[in-house]
């Protein structure tokens, strides 16, 4: 396929992502995955779907790992959400971090849906992953939330929880400044 191409040819947008999307079922691992990286500089609905495909069906981390960064600083929507949510389940840590970085462009929007995902039937593994997610999305009303989880976490965990109350305790300075003046009135 790819020997067909003539490197002095000037392409269209179009052919170009034509190519690109063919290129996906190259045989050659990385040069699939260069085609699934290079896809992020173009925007379709065709693109995001044949990535949303890759992370669902795909058997290869390294592809679904490019494919979500491919996805990432597009405009965020509710059909990619709960594609890339099921990937903070996978055994596979890069592929949880990878789906926490798209998942934050989603800000405060995404903090219910990580409640009901921490609420039911969680592996152990993913814990620190929703937790620090929760620390760089979360808001003020996160804080209850995060302290009800750290009465019930593993002890490995602690420290996840207490750095997604400081991320978030940053994040809103005016309540680092009364947890301050709590200390010193005490």
């Amino acid at each position: 396929m790819s020997s067909n191409f003539d490197p002095n040819q000037i392409l269209s947008e179009e052919e170009i992502v034509k190519y690109l999307l063919e290129s996906l079922e190259d045989e050659r691992k990385d040069f699939s995955i260069f085609a699934i990286r290079q896809l992020r500089h173009y925007h379709s609905a065709k693109i995001v779907e044949r990535l949303l495909r890759i992370i669902e069906e795909e058997g290869d981390t390294d592809k679904k790992i490019a494919a979500l960064g491919s996805l990432q600083k597009r405009k965020p929507n509710l059909y990619v959400k709960d594609i890339v949510l099921k990937q903070l389940l996978s055994p596979e840590e890069e592929l949880r971090t990878e789906a926490a970085n798209v998942l934050i462009e989603y800000d405060e929007s995404i903090i219910p849906d990580l409640e009901v995902i921490y609420n039911n039937d969680l592996p152990s593994y993913a814990v620190d992953k929703i937790v620090w997610l929760l620390g760089k999305v979360g808001n003020p009303d996160t804080l209850a939330i995060l302290s009800k989880y750290k009465e019930t976490i593993q002890k490995e965990s602690q420290p996840t929880i207490d750095d997604a109350v400081e991320s978030i305790k940053r994040k809103y300075t005016k309540m680092m400044f009364k947890e301050i003046e709590k200390k010193e009135q005490k």
